[in-house]
């Protein structure tokens, strides 16, 4: 991962940079799967249909996450649909797509780990279809994941280096909109710095 971060300043295209994260993706998930409980082992990312229980509650709490930044993203004024990294797809709010990116991690992932190896949720919160692959949340395992959501955002953390105080991950986000738009509206990119995870 840390020969992928040293490769980006030498990119000089999007392309180039979103291929050295996504290889730093593949080695953040391959070793996230060795560190959770061995009922909720995964190799790799699956996202549609999610194959095993661990993608499952990310691919969910992705999901969640995304329409709450796309709501705070709007309420701001910005164009949900114009990003700067992701590709520009019909009906894919891009800029969003670039928002989590600085968030999944802290938020959904520690959140998932927490769930298994803190033995909140259990394979028997989990169901899939004999017709169709992929594998869901009950409604009861719903619950206990959304629960577990709602308390991870009132959470606080000190993300950022711009203020003194510990803030919830909601505020946070709210806090890294508000640069953004200050750097847009002001033409400098040093407006916004994204959260840099100990």
């Amino acid at each position: 991962m840390q020969l992928s971060l040293d490769k980006i300043d030498t990119c000089t295209t999007v392309n180039e940079i979103i291929g050295y994260e996504g290889n730093a993706a593949r080695i953040y998930f391959q070793c996230l799967g060795k560190l959770v409980d061995d009922d909720f082992k995964f190799e790799k990312r699956s996202r549609r249909p999610p194959l095993d229980e661990f993608n499952s509650m990310l691919n969910l709490g992705y999901s969640i996450l995304m329409n709450e930044i796309y709501s705070r993203v709007e309420n701001k004024g910005l164009n949900a649909y114009f990003g700067f990294v992701h590709q520009d797809r019909e009906k894919h709010p891009t800029l969003v797509s670039d928002i989590i990116e600085e968030w999944r991690a802290v938020i959904i992932d520690s959140m998932v780990m927490s769930l298994v190896n803190g033995h909140e949720i259990g394979l028997e919160h989990f169901s899939g279809n004999l017709d169709e692959p992929g594998i869901y949340l009950t409604k009861e395992g719903l619950n206990i994941f959304l629960h577990k959501y709602d308390i991870k955002m009132q959470n606080t953390a000190r993300y950022l280096p711009y203020i003194d105080y510990a803030a919830t991950f909601r505020h946070s986000i709210d806090l890294q909109i508000n640069c953004m738009v200050k750097a847009i509206e002001t033409g400098n990119i040093e407006e916004y710095n994204p959260i840099w995870l100990r």
